[in-house]
């Protein structure tokens, strides 16, 4: 094996041109499975970093087949309960206002039961996790830093133990870091006791569904029976509270899946497609071996006769392979380095886990094998064939101008063909991303984004915890934003379109027949202030928007949009209809007892709440000066430049309130970005695999037709000689090139028929087997083929008849 080894290493040193065009196209492939795979490691493989992970489940509840969060009476009911459980934990997400330090920050807070650190089986790097019974209402405060948030706002000090931060004007005592890899859930900067108030306690506030629920499963419960559990015991509760629980089921959910179910399948799609370019790459490194091998038949037909068999020959070709794959190998490995730098960099926001992405120990064996296996795949072919060549047949058909051996020629066509086939499949599936990411960006979002600015601003209650306030200080912000240079419109709502932010609750139109529990009508709300509706850009279909007169002590009004008339008033007139929904807000908060709903004095156009690709659902705007809310996004239409909005917006928000931060500070048209960024991520990935495929296939089926014309020139030489003309020869060479793209296509094609069914999720507005990707595809590819051809052609042409015989 060593001297097989010396001598390969020999060999390719021989042949730099030959050895860097293999390697490179070898590392190319290599480096971006290498990349992909890192990706597949971080999100989908790596374990949780929770002790006994396959033991902590997600607790959901389920109603009309989509998950939804739970009530605080439900999970109590759960706690008590439940026993296939040996611990269970609330969690929730709030904003929260960091203050004390030179500017206010607005950090990302995680609420979560004393139960939350035991159950995971975790502790704080630093300090400890929350004690039993730190979550009732007469502890103290206290929160664990994230260890990102502890060296960004605190320099790391190993001291911050025991210290005090202001958290949306309450004071904290710091009692632990976390470690650096852990952000559970959703990547907070602080961990804080879930600390339930006396009106979620409240045992007929059951309608109310805003937590999410973790457990860990009791010793030899498995997720099957804990979820039997579940559906028993949300069926015990339907009976016993209808109005609230009918139609209310659950499910047990491995933590595992329920964090990355969604990107799965679009993941293992990106490895599939990128094992693609692999195969593409073996193919054209084995065309250049099969080459090479002709080159070297005095060298084998020497080794025959020193006594040299087949498995001897076919071992000292293999190791030169896999020494040149090892090369392509290191080569990819570091581009790979480079290559996941670059996905974390354009990784789609909200991607779960990704900054658990590395090339870590399991990815380079990872990319060990697939180096070896990559050696093994394309030398063993080309060997076997050099192992079985008749050397002596050979020259004679070489002597007759052939184009080298049959069996050879024929395996270089194949894998040509094999090429072309790959290629098809990875362009249509682009194509298929790339048609149904141009018609989701074609989608009215029911808005015009363009010179809007948006902020979020989230009010605490130590200071703006009354209705007064509240008003008060949304009234003087609203004014400092139209005094803004070239300001046209302010306004406030809770949850800005595409944000999937929203509240939803049911709805009733008063005067009707009360509906049945499961018959209920639904809608989501959102609060705003007058003016919305043009800052926004959101058609005023009829009747009025809110005026200053809709506040305190007014009549409740309600504008809907047009998909709540369409469901709900199919052959009426909304306006004058009243509503009542089932919500009633905090009477000590809104300046009196404020029933929302109320009469329809509008009717809006549909705006996208979730995102571009989603149905749009019934909805209701309530004056948010009737109810008022301390969390609330800000957005600004002006004629100037966004840099200047938003340099005039961080400075009146300091002139309003030093201690309140501005988060979120950006344009609309990027919050429309960022709800398509996940299909614009994997439509350019799948395009970057689908070109790479697409260059590889038509350099292959260049050298294979430039290599043919080589072998053939006594051939062609005579049939010039002979009075063909330079146009019939290089239609000829052409035809040949043609040809076998034609046959890789419709390989092709048929593979692309059933692979791209796997893209289906993947789509929107557009199916997986569609004619025109096909048909562009299949024309695309042969032209290029065609243009590949040209070249070897045209020298065909112009060969000498004279020096192609004298040869």
């Amino acid at each position: 094996m060593l001297q097989d080894i010396r001598y390969a290493t020999r060999k390719l040193a021989r042949t730099p041109a030959f050895t860097l065009i293999a390697a490179f196209t070898l590392a190319l492939a290599i480096g971006a499975t290498t990349a992909i795979f890192s990706v597949i490691d971080g999100v989908l493989l790596k374990p949780l970093p929770f002790r006994d992970p396959e033991r902590v489940v997600r607790v959901t509840n389920i109603r009309g087949g989509n998950r939804m969060p739970s009530s605080t009476p439900d999970f109590l009911d759960y706690r008590k309960d439940a026993r296939a459980f040996s611990s269970l934990s609330a969690v929730d997400n709030q904003a929260m206002n960091l203050t004390g330090g030179s500017e206010p920050e607005r950090v990302q807070g995680a609420r979560v039961s004393a139960t939350f650190w035991s159950l995971l089986g975790i502790q704080p790097a630093i300090g400890r996790g929350f004690a039993p019974n730190e979550d009732a209402q007469s502890a103290g405060r206290v929160v664990v830093l994230s260890d990102g948030l502890w060296k960004r706002r605190f320099g790391a000090d190993r001291r911050i133990v025991g210290k005090t931060i202001a958290l949306d004007g309450n004071t904290y005592t710091v009692i632990g870091v976390a470690a650096s890899r852990f952000s559970f859930p959703d990547r907070p900067d602080v961990w804080v006791p879930l600390v339930f108030s006396a009106d979620d306690l409240n045992p007929e506030n059951r309608g109310g569904h805003w937590m999410g629920i973790i457990g860990r499963l009791a010793p030899d419960v498995t997720v099957a029976q804990a979820n039997a559990e579940l559906v028993a015991l949300t069926r015990r509760l339907e009976q016993q509270y209808p109005e609230s629980n009918t139609g209310l089921s659950g499910a047990v959910i491995p933590m595992q899946e329920y964090l990355v179910g969604d990107v799965k399948p679009a993941l293992y799609t990106m490895l599939g497609a990128v094992a693609f370019v692999l195969l593409i790459a073996c193919a054209n490194v084995a065309n250049l071996l099969l080459v090479r091998a002709a080159s070297r038949e005095s060298e084998m037909a020497v080794r025959t006769a020193l006594g040299a068999g087949s498995w001897r020959i076919v071992r000292q070709l293999v190791t030169e392979s896999v020494l040149l794959a090892v090369i392509g190998g290191v080569a990819g490995t570091l581009l790979a380095l480079w290559g996941v730098d670059l996905l974390l960099a354009m990784a789609p926001t909200g991607l779960p886990r990704i900054d658990e992405v590395s090339v870590n120990g399991t990815v380079l064996l990872f990319t060990a094998a697939v180096t070896a296996l990559t050696g093994v795949l394309f030398g063993v072919f080309p060997a076997v064939q050099a192992a079985r060549a008749n050397v002596s047949g050979m020259l004679k058909e070489g002597m007759r101008g052939s184009s080298g051996g049959v069996a050879s020629r024929r395996a270089r066509n194949s894998l040509v063909m094999a090429e072309m086939a790959l290629a098809v499949v990875l362009l249509v599936g682009a194509g298929l991303l790339i048609r149904s990411f141009s018609k989701l960006l074609a989608v009215d979002p029911g808005f015009r984004a363009e010179r809007v600015v948006t902020f979020a601003i989230a009010a605490p209650d130590t200071k703006y915890g009354e209705y007064a306030q509240r008003r008060a200080m949304v009234s003087d912000l609203l004014e400092r934003m139209k005094r803004l240079p070239g300001a046209e419109g302010a306004a406030v709502v809770t949850g800005l379109p595409l944000s999937n932010m929203m509240i939803r609750t049911s709805a009733h139109i008063a005067g009707t027949p009360q509906e049945r529990p499961a018959e209920r009508k639904i809608t989501d709300v959102a609060f705003v202030t007058p003016g919305y509706f043009a800052t926004m850009g959101i058609a005023m279909v009829t009747g009025r928007d809110f005026s200053e007169r809709d506040g305190s002590g007014a009549p409740i009004v309600a504008i809907v949009n047009q998909e709540f008339v369409k469901r709900y008033f199919p052959n009426e007139n909304p306006l004058g209809k009243r509503l009542e929904i089932g919500w009633d807000q905090d009477t000590a908060k809104t300046g009196g007892n404020v029933t929302l709903g109320g009469e329809i004095v509008g009717v809006v156009g549909n705006v996208k709440r979730r995102g571009l690709a989603d149905e749009v659902y019934p909805e209701m705007y309530a004056s948010y000066m009737q109810p008022t809310f301390g969390n609330f996004s800000v957005v600004v239409r002006s004629t100037a430049a966004p840099t200047t909005v938003i340099a005039g917006i961080r400075a009146q928000m300091r002139e309003l309130d030093r201690d309140l931060p501005v988060s979120e500070l950006r344009q609309l048209s990027e919050v429309v970005s960022a709800s398509v960024s996940r299909p614009r991520f994997y439509t350019m990935l799948l395009g970057v695999f689908a070109s790479i495929a697409l260059v590889l296939a038509a350099v292959g089926i260049y050298g294979v037709i430039s290599y043919a014309v080589s072998l053939r020139t006594r051939e062609l030489g005579i049939r010039i000689a002979l009075g063909a003309t330079g146009r019939q020869v290089s239609r000829l060479v052409l035809r040949q090139g043609v040809a076998l793209a034609l046959g890789g296509v419709v390989l092709g094609g048929a593979g692309a028929y059933w692979l791209t069914r796997l893209l289906g999720k993947l789509l929107f507005g557009v199916t997986a087997t569609d004619p025109l990707t096909f048909f562009g595809v299949a024309g695309l590819l042969t032209v290029i083929a065609a243009l590949a051809c040209y070249v070897p052609a045209r020298r065909a042409a112009r060969v000498d008849p004279l020096l192609a015989m004298r040869e």
